[in-house]
């Protein structure tokens, strides 16, 4: 099958004007070099529309049409909005907007091929510490490593994954607390941003890693152009060390930038989720990159419709519909997107 992509940008002052080839969704980069692939993908919902589709399809129904690309990954890395948990008392807020996933999901998020979910979001804990707790022993017993969770009297720390020699390091932050909970000293939590604190703790994490994401939990729900506080924490966190910047939460894409030579995702919108209203809800891409020691080598964005809570690749007009938009959302963000034949990659 050809699968369908975009390519972006060069780095690092190559010239700007992009060829664009067709290609199968084999691997540009040899097996054998020393790359390594990393993929991201947008919001993980297990709760609400998607339950009923786990309960009449099975729990590995919403990755069967991306599972291949998301196991071929050295590394892949998610947004999960729920705690995984059967158990606890649900926070005080609005009831449908309280989400949990069955404990099986665990499971079937690794067969497809997940390797770190981050948990920094105003979600993870609508069902307390109990949940969050829950949420971490499911997914360690699987051996998907949790991401942004720590209890305020550890030191900030970022995950560290070693793959083909190259140390990666991830920090996961969210600028919304957690709603309806009351918060304890003495247990779990998301790791919220501390202003005076994240630029220190990102050149920290730096001086221990090669290359370092550092993903926010931040912005507007369906805005498909990032705040100015969005590129403020973003460039701050260039500035201090992050090489990669993946954003969540607004549930649409919103744009790509590039930023003293690295790349900023401001929202990947949604990867599983039940149907909304809103226009762009399924509409996003999988940012698969390959990276050394020496910083990026390519990146694709592989357009992704999600249809009745499953993501499916798209292909011919769609494809190229989805890249349009995300080129008009990076407007003045990036050199420039080209667009052929809805793919292409980025060396």
């Amino acid at each position: 099958m050809i699968f369908t992509c975009m390519k972006i940008f060069t780095l690092g002052g190559v010239d700007a004007s992009l060829k664009v080839s067709t290609f199968s969704f084999s691997k540009s980069i040899s097996k054998n070099s020393r790359n390594v692939e990393v993929c991201f993908v947008g919001d993980i919902l297990l709760d609400r529309g998607v339950r009923k589709k786990l309960n009449e399809k099975g729990y590995d129904y919403p990755y069967l049409k991306v599972k291949k690309i998301l196991n071929e990954a050295d590394v892949t890395f998610g947004n999960l909005e729920n705690p995984i948990t059967n158990r606890g008392t649900a926070v005080y807020k609005r009831r449908d907007l309280i989400f949990r996933g069955d404990n099986q999901n665990a499971k079937f998020l690794k067969e497809a091929g997940f390797d770190i979910l981050n948990l920094t979001n105003n979600h993870a804990m609508d069902y307390r510490s109990t949940g969050i707790d829950d949420t971490i022993n499911h997914l360690k017993k699987v051996d998907i490593k949790p991401l942004g969770v720590v209890k305020p009297s550890q030191k900030i720390k970022p995950l560290m994954i070693q793959k083909k020699g190259v140390h990666l390091g991830f920090l996961g932050y969210s600028i919304f607390p957690p709603e309806g909970y009351i918060y304890s000293r003495d247990r779990a939590d998301i790791l919220r941003v501390d202003n005076n604190a994240f630029g220190n703790e990102i050149k920290r994490a730096k001086k221990a890693c090669d290359f370092l994401v550092v993903s926010f939990h931040w912005g507007k729900e369906y805005e498909v152009f990032p705040s100015d506080h969005q590129k403020e924490m973003a460039h701050k966190a260039i500035d201090c060390g992050a090489d990669l910047v993946i954003g969540h939460h607004p549930h649409v894409l919103q744009g790509v930038e590039k930023y003293k030579d690295k790349l900023i995702f401001y929202s990947l919108g949604n990867f599983i989720f039940d149907r909304q209203i809103q226009n762009g809800v399924d509409e996003t891409v999988i940012v698969d990159l390959y990276i050394n020691k020496n910083g990026y080598k390519e990146i694709r964005c592989i357009p992704i419709r999600i249809i009745d809570c499953q993501p499916n690749l798209a292909e011919g007009k769609d494809a190229e519909y989805i890249l349009k938009r995300l080129q008009t959302y990076s407007d003045g963000l990036i050199d420039a997107i080209e667009i052929k034949n809805g793919f292409g990659y980025i060396y």
